[in-house]
């Protein structure tokens, strides 16, 4: 217990210094000598109430303020500045903490953190997935991540409409693909089966090419999926395939799907060339020529029966001739009569068509004119058996 002399001894040395500050406003109470005359721990927190103490101090409490910084109430203590060092065990705050830099050296546990700018060189390990939410009445085009320095801006970002747009190029690693639904559409090697519409304009060596539909290559080769007919130089093929070019369409298909044909499509000549030169020459209104006049002549040969006019050809001879032949330059044809009209060459021959016992076998021309003057040669007489 406090010492009752002690206390008395103070309290008459307060009321002194009281009584002189009260007489006289010059005189100034020496407030730093009244600690002096006061025991120490005489005065118990009992013996004060109300009032200011100035200059308060104690070996955990320094007071130097001016103004009025902490306030206590039944409610809560509010202070106006805070400074402090260390904070031993957990802190909990109600509303909002406003921080220029907050540094923490252990884990910062947080139930929804929205940041402006976010620097970092550590690693972010996460459960659960990035999430970028637009706030109300923005849009989420343009939400993604940029990386800026050394050089351009890079960006992987959400555009519209509903897609990522990437600044750089993507690798993959070894032996991945990029899929759509779970399908592979492209490997390193391949593409995918389900990928059935392209717009390739080049492609390496291949290897083989499965196509189905029409086809254009260049614009010069065409391939007409619903007649089956190839074209080259025309989009429109004429036959099974066709190759145009100048103007002229040369065909190569079927006629009345029973005979094969090849030729020109409309009337156009039809050259058969070895060596750049014509060899069998067909004319726009089906003349044939065989060899070239500008050549040295060719061999023709005929293996089987050659006819010329017939349409059932005598399978018992080599040449079966429908009319008349000119033979070394001299006309054989058959007649009934020695000729009467007509303009003939001498050593034209024309053979009697029914010749009998006692009649000529044939007539030949002896001067040239027309008719020309004709002589009976070859008597037909009768066997004696």
């Amino acid at each position: 217990m406090t010492d009752s002399t002690d206390i008395d001894k103070a309290l008459a040395y307060l009321g002194t210094s009281l009584k002189v500050l009260a007489d006289s406003s010059q005189q100034i109470v020496d407030l730093k000598s009244l600690p002096k005359h006061l025991a120490k721990r005489s005065l118990s927190g009992d013996h004060i109430n109300g009032g200011k103490i100035i200059n308060f101090s104690s070996n955990g409490i320094k007071d130097e303020a001016k103004n009025t910084q902490i306030t206590i109430t039944d409610e809560n203590v509010s202070v106006k500045s805070l400074t402090v060092d260390n904070i031993n065990g957990d802190l909990f705050v109600e509303k909002s903490i406003n921080a220029e830099t907050i540094t923490v050296s252990g884990t910062l546990t947080a139930n929804k953190l929205e940041v402006n700018e976010l620097t970092s060189d550590l690693r972010f390990e996460r459960s659960a997935s990035l999430e970028f939410k637009v706030p109300k009445g923005e849009k989420l085009s343009g939400k993604g991540l940029i990386w800026i320095g050394n050089g351009h801006t890079k960006q992987f970002i959400f555009s519209n409409p509903d897609k990522f747009f990437s600044s750089e190029s993507i690798d993959l690693a070894k032996d991945k693909n990029y899929s759509i639904n779970n399908i592979p559409v492209l490997t390193t090697t391949e593409l995918g089966s389900t990928v059935s519409t392209s717009n390739l304009r080049k492609v390496g060596t291949l290897q083989g090419l499965l196509v189905n539909g029409n086809v254009s290559i260049d614009q010069y080769i065409f391939y007409d999926s619903v007649s089956s007919r190839l074209g080259i130089g025309t989009e429109t093929p004429h036959a099974g395939f066709s190759v145009a070019e100048d103007g002229i369409e040369v065909v190569v298909g079927t006629a009345d799907q029973s005979r094969g044909i090849i030729g020109t499509y409309a009337s156009s000549p039809f050259d058969i060339i070895t060596d750049n030169t014509a060899r069998v020459s067909v004319a726009a209104n089906g003349d044939i020529d065989l060899g070239n006049n500008n050549s040295a002549p060719v061999r023709v040969k005929v293996h089987g029966t050659l006819s010329i006019g017939v349409n059932n050809p005598d399978p018992d001879v080599d040449l079966h001739v429908s009319g008349p032949v000119r033979f070394h330059g001299h006309l054989h044809f058959y007649t009934d009569s020695m000729p009467s009209e007509g303009t003939y060459k001498a050593g034209d021959i024309a053979w009697n068509n029914s010749p009998s016992n006692g009649s000529a076998v044939g007539w030949v021309c002896v001067r040239s004119g027309t008719p020309g003057v004709w002589s009976d040669f070859g008597l037909v007489s009768q066997r004696v058996k």
